[in-house]
């Protein structure tokens, strides 16, 4: 298949349903816990601000701090779940994940929190249109991929993830609908087994609730709220596996990856995995002893007065507040949800700062008490000698002796290790004459400064390598090729052919040199000037394609 013709029909979305089932089924178990770390306390946390929203009397007055709280669930959540696809991507590619550094989390928890949410409302926006909604999806999407902490920065990542999200969108939206179908066949299951439970616990174990009693108590807004919560976190990993797959297979057209990944496969032994067949030998169904109900206990003897006032310290509890009336909304109605929202913010961080004075208060307190402690009732208050005072002043000086001692040494480590970190970039030079040299070891410039103090030495040969290697170094930085130690140098030509297609002055001006290359340095042909000279003139077509 032809290049264009691969960019446009691409694979079918049922092979991408298919890859992303093996993808799930062969995952280390470690992949899917990631997921629910960071997918059900968000899930809880939005359940609980749904229900107190809705039926909390007293919603009004922690309504922001509760939005922060869900917002920051969020975050965690799109965290969590690019961890998960991390290593579900390492998994597809056959080979390690790279180490979560403190480096890498930080970068990755910055690409989350700074892209995700805008994500949120441009998918809300989207899905008015059906095709747009396929593009925001397939790009936040390829954020929440591509954002783990290895790219260089947002745009990177964002001009990464939008050359993926433009691909194959026909096969994009009957793999969502073939997805859809499936989501709402999960759902129909939940809901059926969510109102037949409290049916089985009456029937089974003798339970008798409100919702045995009348049925329909149980289908409201809660209800439905936390049965398609369930439905999500059956399916979503599903979806974002597919997902993965397609993004493999349209970063395969520019980097041959899926070659890579199937020439690995080969040498890589078949390793069946046993999870299952050890759950199901080892659980063992014992038969349900019966129980048999406690007597109660005779009730106690409450005087009225005693029990309206238990009852009121109890309904004034955050969790029965739902039954309550609300009574502070008709003040957000005539001031308007915005002021309001600020006014609400503003008391929220006063209430901070006076925590946070409440607690400097009482360390100060506390440090009062530790170094002048009230000697109006010791017996030694009469004597002309305190040892405990002396002995917490000596301590307080050698502990801020120690403290100085502590920031002098940090601070000449510090500054011994940037005079060390820099004197040897700029001191030391690659050996040419060693074939462990990479281009990767100085950019371009370097390399064509070196040739030009080779060529004034008269080392014409090395020059020539020199030369060489910016040529590759230009074409690593332009992502034609990616350079990597085990490359050959053919290997580099046949990249170069399949990603600068179309460039026959490049391509011709590289195989010229390569050949000139080969020649000086493994045939032992003679290196002239105007041989240089001829090297460099295609090294400027190459510049110039």
């Amino acid at each position: 298949m032809s290049r264009p013709s691969a960019r446009h029909e691409g694979p079918a979305p049922l092979e991408w349903i298919e890859s992303a089932v093996q993808l799930l089924r062969t995952a280390p178990p470690g992949a899917l816990l990631c997921y629910y770390i960071g997918s059900v306390p968000c899930l809880l946390g939005l359940l609980y601000f749904w229900t107190d929203m809705s039926r909390g009397a007293f919603a009004a007055g922690h309504l922001v701090e509760s939005s922060l709280s869900v917002a920051a669930l969020y975050i965690w959540m799109k965290c969590w779940q690019t961890v998960f696809l991390s290593k579900l991507r390492a998994q597809l590619l056959l080979e390690p994940e790279a180490p979560w550094t403190g480096g890498r989390i930080v970068r990755m928890a910055v690409v989350q929190a700074a892209l995700q949410p805008i994500g949120l409302f441009l998918r809300l926006l989207a899905a008015q249109v059906l095709i747009p909604y396929i593009w925001m999806y397939t790009l936040f999407l390829g954020i929440a991929i591509l954002g783990d902490g290895t790219e260089p920065g947002l745009g990177a990542t964002v001009r990464a993830a939008w050359r993926e999200a433009t691909l194959w969108w026909r096969q994009t939206h009957l793999a969502l609908l073939c997805l859809f179908g499936f989501a709402l066949f999960i759902l129909f299951n939940v809901i059926v087994v969510c109102a037949l439970l409290p049916f089985a616990a009456r029937t089974l174990l003798g339970i008798e609730s409100p919702f045995t009693r009348n049925v329909w108590v149980m289908f409201n807004s809660t209800f439905f709220a936390a049965t398609l919560a369930v439905t999500y976190l059956c399916f979503d990993p599903l979806r974002k596996a597919v997902f993965l797959v397609r993004h493999f297979h349209g970063v395969s057209l520019q980097s041959g990856e899926d070659l890579r990944v199937g020439l690995k496969a080969l040498r890589r032994p078949s390793r069946v995995a046993a999870a299952a067949l050890i759950l199901f030998a080892t659980l063992g169904a014992g038969p349900l002893l019966p129980v048999r109900a406690a007597e109660p206990p005779p009730p106690a003897h409450v005087e009225p007065p005693q029990l309206d006032d238990a009852l009121n310290r109890v309904l004034e509890r955050r969790e029965y507040a739902w039954r309550l009336p609300r009574e502070a909304e008709a003040e957000t109605e005539h001031k308007g949800w915005v002021a309001t929202f600020f006014e609400k913010l503003g008391r929220t961080i006063m209430s901070w700062v006076r925590k946070a004075q409440k607690l400097a208060e009482k360390f100060g307190d506390w440090l009062h008490r530790l170094f002048f402690p009230d000697k109006s009732d010791s017996p030694e208050a009469s004597s002309g000698l305190d040892w405990g005072t002396m002995a917490r002043w000596v301590l307080v000086i050698l502990a801020l002796t120690v403290c100085v001692a502590l920031g002098v040494l940090l601070w000449r480590s510090r500054k011994n290790i940037r005079g060390v970190g820099v004197s040897p970039a700029v001191a030391t030079l690659p050996d040419l004459n060693q074939e462990s040299v990479t281009a990767d070891q100085l950019p371009e410039d370097g390399w064509l400064q070196l040739a030009r103090d080779l060529m004034d030495g008269g080392e014409l040969r090395l020059a020539l390598r020199a030369f060489y290697l910016a040529t590759l170094a230009h074409l690593g930085s332009r992502e034609l090729i990616r350079l990597a130690r085990h490359k050959s140098n053919h290997d580099y030509d046949r990249e170069l052919q399949r990603r600068a297609r179309g460039k026959a002055g490049l391509l011709d001006a590289f195989d010229e040199n390569l050949l000139t290359f080969e020649r000086a340095w493994y045939g032992e042909h003679d290196v002239t000037p105007d041989t240089l000279d001829g090297f460099s003139q295609n090294l400027e077509r190459i510049r110039a394609c």
